[in-house]
Parts: structure tokens; C-alpha cells; sequence
């Protein structure tokens, strides 16, 4: 598998994974509350801005995600915005662990947000230059 064809995959496989976050958008505050108890990070705040920020953060994950499925569908007509895609995740990517870390989310939220998404972000970076040279 040449690496436009690879490019093309993951652009799509992290966009379905990042609309999945349009779900969210939608959950009742019990349920919200709930979850966060589940995953051990105590107390959900029962504040406007709580819901407001949960569900405005969900929208514009989703709406990322289908812009990178959007272009990983044809990743030659938008080869000009994989660099893009790829730097903008590597450096959210770096700041998501600088948030982690000094929002004090347990070690395991740090090593799988953060790491992952700037990781994947050198890889969309790579797969486009191999696949369609430097855009310099």
C-alpha cells in the first residue's frame, strides 16, 4: 500500500473516531456526571458552563473529524492541507499534555490523549511528504 492510499486511511479512521464525539454532544447531565464518576475523576461540577463547555468541546471535535474524513477521502485534491492537518495535530497534541498535567488528570488521561495525538500528527506530516513531496 503506497502511502496516499495509507494517508487517505488514517485521515479517515482518526475523522470517524473524532465525529464520534458528536454522541457526546447529545448526552443528558446525568449521564455526563456519571461517566466522569466512572472514569475516577470524581464529581462532575453541575454548572452551566460545565455542560456548556462539554458539549461546545464535543461539537468542534466532531466538526474536525469530518474535515479530516472530508479530505482523507481525497487526499490529492487537498494534499495542501495534510501538512496542515499533521502540524496542527502535533501541537495540540504538546499543549493537550501541557493541559493535562497542569489540570492534574490522572497519568493515564495524559498518556493516552496527548502523546497520541501529536504522534499521529508526525505521521500525517510524513505520509504527505512521501506521498507528495515537500510542500516548501
Amino acid at each position: 500500500m503506497n502511502a496516499e492510499k495509507v494517508l487517505s486511511w488514517l485521515m479517515m479512521i482518526v475523522g470517524c473516531g473524532l465525529m464520534v464525539a458528536f454522541l457526546f454532544m447529545l448526552l443528558p447531565p446525568q449521564q455526563m456526571a456519571s461517566m466522569h464518576e466512572w472514569l475516577g475523576l470524581g464529581e462532575l461540577p453541575d454548572a452551566p458552563i460545565t455542560f456548556y463547555l462539554a458539549r461546545s468541546t464535543s461539537m468542534l471535535y466532531g466538526i474536525h473529524g469530518a474535515l479530516m474524513f472530508i479530505c482523507g477521502r481525497n487526499v490529492k485534491k487537498h494534499a495542501d492541507l495534510m501538512p496542515v492537518f499533521g502540524w496542527l495535530h502535533f501541537v495540540i497534541g504538546v499543549v493537550m499534555i501541557g493541559i493535562d498535567v497542569t489540570s492534574g488528570m490522572p497519568w493515564w488521561w495524559t498518556t493516552f490523549e496527548g502523546a497520541p495525538i501529536a504522534a499521529t500528527g508526525l505521521v500525517v506530516v510524513w505520509l504527505s511528504k512521501k506521498a507528495f513531496g515537500d510542500p516548501s
